[in-house]
């Protein structure tokens, strides 16, 4: 299994020289499995513009699974290029919430938000809804969790024949019901990309809203025998150098502990 990042950015894409070297692109993982061709997509931020220019092979089924429909985790998806090229079927995976609804996906298709009406689209995505609990998407074995963030969000975890990925991105820590959970879900992944965007000394100042500093990420990861740890959602302008010291404080705590940048990739 291999896993590519083409988004890991939080909130909003914007770039500056100083950030570049990262990656200023909201939240899309690529998930492929090199023996049978098969690709999962792990949200829709505007990174997934860069992977649908990438994506090469036979057209195919394409799932994309979202984790919540906060609009930095869904920003790109009306620029797929895959909706709009003969032979592929863009199929979206959306999380069911008391309070969403799916259908509202489409909704960014509409005007006056996208000039092209959903009805119009040469490959209208299908959308199906996911809840907790285990399923099968695209050839790949999720397992999904539901996270502590404002209106919700879920956590995935992809089984791998070498090890799994677990992503668990806007999920603030705090709460035991949620974070204990958390913790029997994550043990013994091989791999697990977490949101970090806040600092330790940020976060006392942004209490309710979903995130997670760094240094609660190693000390998560360290306690529950996670192989890796790729450090996410990074907060928009954060610089290049900042992230390169937090990971390097984060690998005191952790030591197999990555600042996520795009067009990085690791196999399990």
């Amino acid at each position: 299994m291999k896993i590519k990042f083409w988004g890991v950015r939080g909130s909003v894409p914007w770039a500056t020289p100083a950030a570049i070297g990262h990656g200023c692109n909201t939240p899309c993982i690529e998930v492929s499995d090199e023996r049978t061709g098969s690709t999962l997509v792990l949200d829709a931020g505007s990174g997934i513009v860069g992977l649908g220019a990438a994506l090469g092979g036979e057209p195919r089924e394409l799932p994309i699974l979202l984790t919540h429909y906060h609009w930095d985790h869904i920003q790109g998806l009306p620029f797929l290029a895959q909706i709009y090229q003969p032979g592929w079927t863009p199929r979206i995976f959306a999380p069911m919430f008391e309070s969403h609804d799916p259908a509202w996906v489409e909704t960014i298709f509409r005007a006056p938000f996208f000039p092209v009406p959903v009805e119009h689209l040469p490959n209208r995505p299908r959308v199906d809804v996911i809840g907790p609990g285990a399923t099968r998407i695209g050839g790949f074995d999720v397992t999904a969790l539901e996270l502590n963030h404002p209106g919700g969000a879920l956590a995935y975890r992809v089984r791998g024949l070498t090890g799994d990925l677990v992503y668990a991105t806007d999920h603030e820590f705090g709460d035991p019901s949620r974070d204990e959970p958390l913790a029997d879900f994550a043990r013994g992944a091989s791999a697990m990309i977490l949101d970090a965007h806040f600092t330790p000394e940020e976060i006392g100042a942004h209490t309710g809203w979903g995130h997670s500093d760094w240094r609660t990420c190693a000390e998560f990861a360290a306690k529950h025998d996670i192989g890796g740890l790729w450090l996410f959602h990074h907060k928009p302008g954060r610089t290049d150098e900042e992230l390169v010291s937090i990971a390097y404080d984060a690998r005191r705590i952790f030591p197999a502990t990555e600042a996520a940048g795009e067009r990085e990739a690791l196999r399990l």
